[in-house]
Formats: C-alpha cells, structure tokens, sequence
C-alpha cells in the first residue's frame, strides 16, 4: 500500500499508471532474486527503483506477490497426473461452464477476474478443483460483489475493488470502472461472495470437473495446448 498500490491498483490488478501484478504470467514465472533485483533497480519500462527501502522490505514485497497468487510451493504443474478429457475440459471452459466470460487464458477470454494461463503452475489438481467449487473460501475484499444505487436511480452491480469513508471503485461485467463519491450513492448493498459461480459442484457432473482441471492444467504448461475458443 505505500510503495506499490499508487501505480499497480490497490488490489494488485493494476491502475492507470503500471500493470496488473496479481496473476500476471510476467510475475509468476520469474524467480525471487529477478522480482527482488526488478523493486530494487527499477526497469527500463519507466518503473523507479526502490532500493532505498531496504532489502528486508524488498523481500516482503515479493512474499506480499506470492500470497496474491495464492501460491504453494509443493504445487508443481508438471508432476500433475492428468486423469480427465483436455479438449473436452476446453469445450467447457469456452461454453457450459462460461469462465471464459470472466477469466483469459493464453490470450483469450473476459479480463474481469484473473488471468488462469498460470494457475496451475501455482496449484495441484485439488487446488484447483477446491477454487472451482468453493471459490468463496474465503472471498477476497476486492472480489466481492456488490450493488449500487445513485441519487439518480442508476443501479449498478459489479466488483468493489476499492472502497474508503469517501468513494469506492465498482468494476461492472464489461470492464469498465466507476469511480463514485458516496455522497453520490443512495444505498450500497454487499452480496458477500465474487462473480464466481458457487454452484459448479452441482452443474458439472464430477467427470466434467475432472475435464476442467484437466484443461487448466495442460494448458499452463509451456508446451501447452490449443486453447483458443472452439469454432
């Protein structure tokens, strides 16, 4: 919040100064020493070096990343044993189950929630299964969804990413950002849980789950496979 949030967003996905740093493959894939070595030097992109704050803080930054991933160190993408159909897990991915409403992958997809192309680079196969099923365990605080009545009637729903005693940020379905003073609003209303469907483990029989994973797997691997949307 005092180094990072005023160019890369409070909640880590970016702002209008500096790119999204939550679940962003540039980031995940690079080791401590290279994110450590970026904070503290700078790049040549326009980012500021931050060697002045000290190693100790440079090294709680990068944790600070990790913990946005929700990484796990014993999760390894490449000893994962697919069990399920890949290209059936991407027929699912691109039309029943609609996560490419929200969610890229390889380019692909809505840009509302986060990038997957790296996910299962940072899960097992439960893991992943376990942000499919129970994806509000917990909610984060800037993915919950919330609805917002204006002084003129207007109601809008979508993310809060960002909410202080005097405005807040709602990202609506079609990625754009409203940034509203609460003097503005007449009523805010909080649903306590994200755009995520919480009803999966009941609309997708175990064998379409399994294809799911499977596909998220596969497809954040570096040989990969095609996961552009079905024709």
């Amino acid at each position: 919040m005092e180094y990072c949030a005023g160019c890369h967003g409070t909640d880590g996905k970016g702002g209008d100064k500096a790119a999204s740093l939550a679940m962003t493959l540039s980031v995940m894939t690079r080791s401590d020493s290279e994110l450590e070595q970026i904070v503290r030097e700078g790049t040549m992109e326009g980012m500021p070096p931050f060697s002045q704050i000290g190693d100790a803080n440079i090294h709680a930054i990068v944790g600070y990343l990790h913990a946005m991933e929700g990484s796990s160190a014993s999760a390894s993408a490449g000893a994962v044993v697919v069990t399920g159909d890949v290209h059936a897990g991407r027929s699912l991915y691109f039309g029943k189950a609609r996560c490419a409403a929200c969610h890229r992958i390889n380019g692909d997809g809505g840009f509302i929630a986060s990038d997957l192309t790296a996910f299962s680079q940072t899960h097992t196969a439960d893991g992943i299964l376990q942000a499919i099923t129970k994806p509000d365990n917990p909610v984060a605080g800037t993915s919950r969804v919330a609805t917002l009545t204006t002084i003129h009637g207007t109601r809008l729903t979508g993310v809060l990413r960002y909410e202080d005693d005097f405005s807040l940020a709602l990202q609506t379905e079609d990625g754009r950002y409203h940034l509203l003073s609460k003097n503005e609003l007449t009523a805010v209303a909080y649903s306590g849980h994200s755009l995520m469907p919480r009803d999966y483990a009941d609309q997708l029989s175990s064998r379409e789950l399994n294809d799911l994973v499977s596909f998220l797997i596969v497809a954040g691997r570096s040989s990969g496979i095609d996961s552009t949307p079905p024709h």
